[in-house]
C-alpha cells in the first residue's frame, strides 16, 4: 500500500439493500453495511468487469475500499415470492404450488459514500459515473434492488501512520484499533465480521471485523493507521 493515493468519491443509494449474512437459514439477515466483497461487485458492475476478474484485479494490494458516511440504518422485514425449485428438475414452474415465501430482512432507503482507489480503474470509474454511464446495471446486494449515484468526485488521500485520536464516521476496523475507542453512551455499535476477499470459486480468503455506529453518529478513537482525504474526511479501509 503507497503513502498517498487518488481517490474516486461518489454517493450510491437505492429503495432498498440485502447483504445476506451467511450463517442465516430460513430468515435471510442482511449485514448492516456493504462487506468489501459488495462494493468489488458494485465498482466491477459499472466499469463491466467480468465477475470473476472483478475479485482478482480489486484485492488489497490493488485497490483500496473506504466507507466515508451511511445514512442512519433503518431495517425492516419482507416475505418475497421466490420460484420453487425443491424436487423441480427444471426451471419451469411446478404445476402445482409453484412459488415459495422466504422472509428477508432489507435495509430501507440505504445511502452510503464510498471512497475507491485503484491505480487504472478509479480514473475510469469517475469518469464513467461523471458522463451518467454504466456497463451493467449496479445494485445494493440483490440484482433487483437497483442503485443509483451521485456527487462523484476526485480527492488526493494519504496514510495517516501515527495513532492520534481522530473521529470516523460508519465504521473502524478492529485490528486498527490501539488501546480502546470512546464509547458514546447514545451511539448504537455493531461489532460483525464479514467477507473482505474472496477467490474466483466463491471461497473467502480473508475476513474483517469492524465495529459500526448505525445512526449516523461518528467513532473515536486511535487506529494504527487510517487514510484522510483532502477534504478531511477519515476512514479506515475495509
Amino acid at each position: 500500500m503507497s503513502d498517498s493515493r487518488e481517490f474516486t468519491v461518489f454517493d450510491v443509494e437505492s429503495d432498498l439493500a440485502h447483504f445476506r449474512r451467511p450463517y442465516t437459514t430460513t430468515s435471510a439477515l442482511t449485514f448492516p453495511i456493504p462487506p468489501r466483497t459488495a462494493l468489488c461487485g458494485l465498482v466491477g458492475a459499472i466499469l463491466g468487469l467480468p465477475k470473476n476478474d472483478g475479485l482478482v484485479e480489486l484485492t488489497d494490494e490493488k485497490a483500496v475500499f473506504g466507507l466515508l458516511t451511511a445514512a442512519p440504518l433503518n431495517l425492516t422485514q419482507y416475505s418475497f415470492n421466490l420460484v420453487d425449485t425443491k424436487d423441480n428438475s427444471s426451471f419451469r414452474l411446478k404445476p402445482e404450488n409453484p412459488h415459495t415465501q422466504v422472509r428477508y430482512e432489507c435495509i430501507r432507503f440505504p445511502r452510503y459514500r464510498i471512497a475507491f482507489s485503484h491505480s487504472s480503474f478509479a480514473p475510469d470509474l469517475r469518469r464513467m459515473l461523471a458522463e451518467g454511464n454504466t456497463v451493467f446495471t449496479p445494485c445494493l446486494g440483490l440484482a433487483w434492488m437497483v442503485a443509483w449515484t451521485s456527487g462523484v468526485r476526485s480527492e488526493h488521500g494519504e496514510v495517516i501512520a501515527a495513532p492520534t485520536e481522530t473521529s470516523y464516521r460508519c465504521l473502524v476496523r478492529t485490528s486498527d484499533i490501539v488501546n480502546e475507542i470512546e464509547w458514546d453512551g447514545n451511539a448504537v455499535y455493531q461489532r460483525i465480521r464479514m467477507p473482505a476477499e474472496m477467490q474466483p470459486d466463491r471461497q473467502v480468503t480473508r475476513h474483517e471485523e469492524y465495529i459500526v455506529e448505525t445512526t449516523g453518529r461518528t467513532i473515536t478513537g486511535r487506529l494504527r493507521q487510517h487514510w484522510r482525504l483532502a477534504s478531511g474526511d477519515c476512514f479506515s479501509p475495509m
